[in-house]
């Protein structure tokens, strides 16, 4: 059995929460100015670290979109049985939907950073900081998703749909 499988007691989405605490962290150090991030990090390990943190993040957000996207048209289309508890509640559609759309916002300054920075020769400031804060709105709504959907698995309305306990 693989570590990944969706009954082991290691969850798939590990990494997504950390990220999104490295990249909230990141952020936020570079919005305060703190002089001791420049001081502990060297500065040529700075950028590539600042900038590959949200994009890994960004990504693993788009490829959880993307499987979510393949279950539920799998469901519509009859091909199989892939779908997962609380796949098909609006509040788990909307959220993958959002952030997914954020998620390739962050990805795109994430290219473009890493674009500006070592292939074009120009100067002024680097868009690393819009990749960092976009990244980081991510990373906060990655957290939100991760207590939400632990508090509701199967969507804030599955509740009403239940017997009711009198």
């Amino acid at each position: 059995m693989s570590a990944f499988h969706s009954n082991s007691p290691i969850k798939r989405r590990v990494a997504e929460p950390v990220l999104a605490v490295l990249t909230i962290f990141l952020a936020t150090g570079i919005v305060n100015e703190s002089v001791i991030l420049f001081n502990t990090i060297l500065e040529l390990l700075w950028f590539p670290v600042a900038i590959l943190v949200p994009g890994l993040l960004a990504l693993s957000v788009l490829v959880g979109m993307l499987a979510h996207g393949i279950r539920l048209s799998s469901t519509v289309l009859g091909s199989g049985n892939r779908i997962q508890p609380g796949d098909t509640a609006i509040t788990r559609v909307l959220a993958s939907i959002v952030l997914g759309t954020l998620a390739a916002f962050t990805l795109l300054w994430v290219v473009a950073s890493l674009y500006i920075h070592y292939l074009a020769d120009t100067g002024g400031v680097s868009p690393s900081i819009w990749a960092l804060l976009f990244g980081g709105g991510l990373g906060v709504l990655v957290l939100l998703r991760a207590v939400f959907f632990q508090l509701f698995p199967e969507g804030p309305f599955s509740r009403l749909r239940g017997p009711s306990v009198e």
